[in-house]
């Protein structure tokens, strides 16, 4: 039996701010022509995020060891792709992280399959594979509002965005939060956790952020170019060159106020940091401790790191396992608890669609009780 195909992700720097992912594969590690040209092609000509390339980098891997395995061309794998996905389906995880050693759920396939489709679309620009393997993978559809127009939609699907089950909560709880701050063992671990329930912000959106994007002054006060006088604030800004591959994907600058207990606990944080030799000279404003090998620590930290991170805290306080998006949508939930107004909320969570925050409001029974007296007063007076 053939050994298994070595294959791995690399990222590629193109300039200061711009990098993609790409594939390398086979004995001597070769870039995989035909997935660097897509890969690229999404970084460059599509204006894609780094951060995306790098997850679609991880599926065409995938995808191109299994091809290989068999010795199937692209278009005879595409004839085969639901068998690809019954493979995908009943292949435990075998790298570390999240979901080591269990089978993929619906909503770690959806983003697999968009890789594959976009991956086969792009071939067939270019004429690289027949009409055959096209109508095999796509159908057309009439377009919503009609005039004539058609969509190309994947004849094989999943559901992107599974509904969640009753007894497991997308959003942490507030006494979830309280244990893995309590968990923490440091002032770095304690704020990233803080900011990022606090703050609502995402993994990326933290792992990116610079020391210059942090402005913690008194309200009135101001710094040079800065012109918000509310208070200690973020800035979170679109940027590439995270040496990682994180991306702040929100569109412009957003400006966040920051709670003062968020602020405190960033203090505790610079105390801390001074202790990691190389931290002074780095931009980021979370890096790495050193290292138990010799690392001296001070890089910029990786937003699969932070995931681990807090799944381990997580684990340490006794809690089911814990993600970063639930702290976002735990602060989403709880200022729709509060009838924060849309506007206000759409600002808060940098959302560019007001209709985004909707996943947020779910209405509790003790809240539909509460209506219902309120209207019944109306007819009967208070009881």
């Amino acid at each position: 039996m053939l050994a298994p195909m070595h294959a791995e992700i690399v990222r590629v720097p193109v300039s200061d701010e711009l990098a993609y992912w790409t594939v390398l594969a086979g004995p001597t590690l070769a870039v995989v022509g035909d997935i660097d040209d897509h890969l690229r092609h999404l970084r460059f000509g599509r204006a894609r995020e780094e951060s995306t390339t790098k997850t679609y980098a991880g599926h065409l891997k995938r995808l191109h060891v299994w091809c290989d395995e068999r010795g199937l061309s692209r278009g005879e794998a595409a004839l085969r792709l639901s068998t690809y996905v019954m493979h995908l389906r009943t292949t435990p995880r075998a790298t570390s992280g999240r979901g080591y050693g269990r089978l993929p759920e619906e909503s770690t396939l959806a983003p697999a399959l968009a890789a594959i489709h976009g991956f086969y679309l792009h071939l067939a620009d270019l004429g690289r594979v027949e009409a055959a393997v096209v109508d095999a993978l796509f159908t057309t559809v009439p377009a919503q509002g009609g005039g004539g127009t058609v969509v190309v939609r994947p004849r094989i699907r999943v559901d992107a965005r599974p509904s969640h089950a009753t007894a497991r909560r997308p959003a942490a709880t507030h006494e979830e939060f309280t244990g893995v701050l309590r968990a923490a063992e440091t002032a770095r671990d304690r704020c990233m956790v803080a900011i990022m329930a606090c703050c609502a912000l995402r993994v990326g959106q933290l792992v990116s952020l610079r020391r210059e994007d942090i402005h913690f002054v008194p309200t009135g006060r101001t710094l040079p170019g800065c012109s918000y006088i509310q208070g200690p604030h973020l800035h979170l800004r679109k940027r590439g060159g995270h040496p990682k591959g994180a991306a702040n994907k929100n569109r412009g600058t957003i400006i966040l106020p920051v709670p003062s207990p968020v602020e405190m606990l960033y203090a505790d944080w610079l105390r801390e940091r001074i202790g990691i030799r190389r931290a002074a000279g780095s931009p980021w404003a979370f890096v790495t401790f050193p290292g138990p090998t010799g690392d001296p620590g001070g890089e910029a930290l990786s937003a699969r790191r932070v995931q681990d991170l807090l799944a381990d805290l997580s684990a340490q306080a006794g809690l089911r396992h814990l993600h970063p998006h639930m702290l976002r949508h735990t602060f989403g939930e709880t200022a729709a608890d509060l009838d924060i107004a849309r506007d206000v909320l759409q600002r808060l969570l940098g959302h560019s669609d007001v209709a985004s925050q909707d996943v947020y409001r779910t209405v509790g029974d003790a809240k539909i009780v509460i209506a219902a007296n309120a209207i019944s007063d109306q007819f009967f007076g208070p009881s």
